[in-house]
């Protein structure tokens, strides 16, 4: 499901506000809002959850246009803005399919809310061709870079764990390596942002390219590096409403919480992989010398072209691509079942088949599914909160609570599985239980606003969740 924000929640049993997707998809004025947020009549501002922010309606605020390149702390940014924006006004486009893509336009414009309230634009999918929806508005374009190097174990890390997270096979570095485009964010950039196709792309020499990106780069905001995130969310907090300093999501680290996997890491490159990844990227190496430390003096950037290969290795390493994508997606997908033993042999099968189940509302199907998944892997804590999910909606509460407490007993720190757990609390009746698991979930993770909004569902005013956050805090110093 949908937070009101628009992007998809951390589980797939968080409770929205009060306020409908539906609503917020046709624009809402400040009147409907609901009770956390009021509008001064004198001034182009109102408050939401405490804070003063200007009225979503004001046509002389900028957009921000946030473009997400995979492992540059997109997820950080983004959920930071989901949690906290006022509803209706952060907006991410659906991706169009991969076909129609190919002619250049990554992304739909069909599901757009009321442009005139949207104040940041975000994903994977944005093309420049969206700033028309948006006329006589300031455009803030923002866009972070990383080195070649991390960028392909960073990936290649997080590529592994989500597999092994369902029960899927794994494949080599080098294999990865072959499967992926050449010049991974210049071209991403090329075909979704400046929206240039797919063959047009193979036809432009390296200059010719890095060129374009240039000319288009001078126009952003704000260019720099993936440890900028959190200069970014600073720089943007005061304009959005938003909290200065944002947790970090979707890192290693977490990942490594749910699976066992040895993460790649650079020292662990042979010479020989270090220079094939920057021979095979000089466009991501070029950008990334030249525009890491750009910050908010993009056009003050001078160029500097590489040396032209003539378009004829991205030619032949696109040639050769599907060969090495379609080998990746078999050990990914089959390869693995070939192995007696081996953890995904069942599990993969049947945590996609829970999951279909579960989007299709079939609750037995998919609790059946995910019991059979724990035989083989017992110890991701996130497939507890899934199974919790499908027990809660087949009517099983105890079995169901079991299930959250197992998902916390093997990650106490998991903040959304003692915000499901409290959800569950709830609905028994068993409101200060409820209450102790919602301000647990807030004090592990204080950004997201839903386990608040539930204390405050319960009674709880904003006076007695900070005296429970410092209570926490005290309790916790004092066992150290």
């Amino acid at each position: 499901m949908f937070c009101a924000t628009g992007y998809r929640c951390q589980s797939h049993d968080v409770e929205p506000t009060d306020i409908a997707p539906a609503q917020l998809a046709r624009g809402l004025s400040a009147a409907t809002w609901g009770p956390n947020v009021a509008t001064d009549p004198l001034r182009a501002e109102c408050v939401f959850r405490g804070r003063a922010v200007r009225e979503p309606g004001d046509p002389s605020f900028p957009v921000y246009f946030i473009l997400h390149v995979p492992k540059t702390a997109g997820q950080t940014i983004q959920q930071h803005l989901g949690d906290h924006c006022v509803p209706g006004t952060l907006w991410g486009p659906d991706q169009e399919p991969r076909l129609q893509a190919l002619s250049g336009r990554r992304y739909n414009p069909g599901s757009l809310p009321d442009a005139n309230r949207i104040r940041a634009v975000f994903g994977h999918n944005l093309g420049r061709s969206l700033e028309t929806h948006f006329p006589n508005r300031e455009i803030r374009r923002v866009v972070l870079l990383r080195d070649p190097v991390s960028l392909q174990i960073s990936l290649y890390n997080h590529r592994m764990m989500v597999h092994l997270t369902k029960g899927l096979g794994t494949y080599s570095f080098d294999r990865h390596l072959k499967a992926l485009p050449r010049d991974f964010i210049a071209h991403r950039l090329l075909a979704r942002w400046l929206e240039i196709p797919w063959p047009a792309l193979i036809m432009m020499t390296d200059r010719e390219k890095y060129a374009a990106l240039h000319r288009a780069l001078s126009g952003f905001w704000f260019v720099g590096a993936h440890t900028d995130c959190d200069r970014v969310i600073a720089a943007i907090a005061g304009d959005l409403g938003l909290p200065a300093a944002a947790r970090r999501r979707n890192t290693a680290g977490d990942w490594q919480n749910r699976v066992a996997w040895h993460g790649l890491r650079a020292d662990e490159l042979s010479p020989t992989t270090r220079e094939a990844i920057l021979v095979n990227n000089p466009l991501d190496q070029a950008l990334w010398e030249r525009w890491r430390a750009a910050g908010f003096s993009p056009a003050g950037i001078r160029p500097r072209l590489p040396q032209s290969t003539g378009g004829r290795r991205f030619l032949a390493h696109e040639l050769l691509r599907p060969i090495f994508t379609g080998i990746c997606r078999f050990q990914r997908d089959w390869a693995f079942r070939l192995r007696p033993g081996q953890i995904g042999n069942a599990a993969g099968r049947r945590i996609l088949r829970a999951e279909r189940a579960q989007e299709a509302r079939r609750w037995e199907l998919a609790a059946q599914c995910y019991r059979k998944a724990l035989i083989a892997m017992p110890n991701v804590p996130g497939m507890w909160v899934q199974y919790g999910h499908v027990l809660k909606e087949s009517g099983k509460v105890v079995e169901a609570e079991a299930a959250y407490r197992r998902s916390i007993t093997l990650d106490p720190d998991h903040a959304d599985a003692h915000l499901q757990l409290g959800h569950l609390l709830r609905i028994q009746g068993r409101t200060e239980e409820a209450a102790g698991a919602f301000l647990r979930s807030v004090v592990l993770d204080p950004a997201p606003r839903h386990a608040r909004d539930q204390l405050i569902g319960l009674g709880w005013t904003a006076e007695r969740i900070e005296q429970g956050l410092s209570h926490s805090a005290s309790a916790a110093a004092g066992e150290g």
